[in-house]
């Protein structure tokens, strides 16, 4: 995680991003904060700090710093200038922290943003912000299948943002963002799949974090909430308001150490 230091809109880089509707920043600390805990208290996850940039407001959002799989790291090839600096930073908290087999794509690739683990299996979601042929790099690197899966709505321009992994059997989308294709790939590959309906998808309900027992969703995402609730996991919801300003949720402000 990143702590929002300097978290605010600098700049408008897809539909949620507007410089006239500017964070309330106190309140975006006080939401992050409360993030941090339930991760480290509530269930004792470990987590670990990159520091904040000055200018980088969207450091914040660590999952799009990379990804993690088996020790290896595929870091991120930002298709904005405006968050292109990030990578190096995430590069060198990287190495600091004992990653050495680390590449960067040649093609526009952002991270977990866009790269979900399921089992053994990656869903890379394209083509807002991250390269079809980025998704190749992934598979070649990692040794692992990825299967493409394509976007279809500029307001869930990450995958993260409109797909869940829950638990090794059941993933959770909202289809409207995909195209009919792409809806039938995520049916064929996993068996259980809860479709979200569209308030939830609206209030970045399926931006969450879970261990499979345990899954941190968005405040207002409640058909989602009883659904895990009914599989009998834990939930636990949590304010992002702020963080949505800016096209972002609990995933998007947490990268997974595999």
């Amino acid at each position: 995680m990143c702590e929002p230091k300097f978290f605010d809109i600098e700049y408008e880089i897809n539909p949620w991003m507007h410089t006239d509707n500017q964070v309330d920043t106190q309140l975006a600390q006080i939401q992050w904060h409360r993030l941090y805990q339930i991760y480290s208290q509530q269930l004792g996850w470990k987590v670990k700090l990159v520091q904040p940039v000055e200018h980088l407001p969207d450091m914040v959002f660590t999952a799009n710093g990379g990804i993690v799989y088996k020790n290896k790291v595929v870091l991120p090839n930002f298709r904005h200038p405006d968050r292109q600096p990030e990578t190096e930073k995430f590069e060198s908290w990287f190495k600091s922290a004992g990653y050495n087999d680390i590449i960067k794509p040649k093609y526009n690739f952002e991270g977990e943003g866009d790269a979900l683990v399921w089992n053994d299996i990656i869903f890379a979601g394209y083509p807002w912000r991250s390269d079809k042929a980025s998704h190749k790099e992934l598979s070649d690197f990692l040794g692992t299948q990825v299967i493409s899966l394509q976007l279809a709505d500029a307001r869930f321009y990450h995958l993260d943002t409109c797909l869940t992994i829950v638990d090794a059997e059941t993933v959770s989308i909202w289809p409207p963002a995909f195209t009919a294709e792409s809806v039938e790939q995520v049916k064929k590959t996993v068996p259980n799949v809860i479709e979200a309906s569209e308030e939830d998808a609206l209030v970045y309900g399926l931006n969450a974090m879970t261990d499979t027992k345990n899954i941190v969703v968005p405040e207002g995402a409640n058909g989602l909430i009883k659904a895990y609730r009914d599989k009998g996991m834990n939930v636990f919801p949590t304010p992002i308001t702020e963080f949505q300003k800016s096209g972002g949720g609990v995933k998007c402000l947490t990268l997974e150490l595999r």
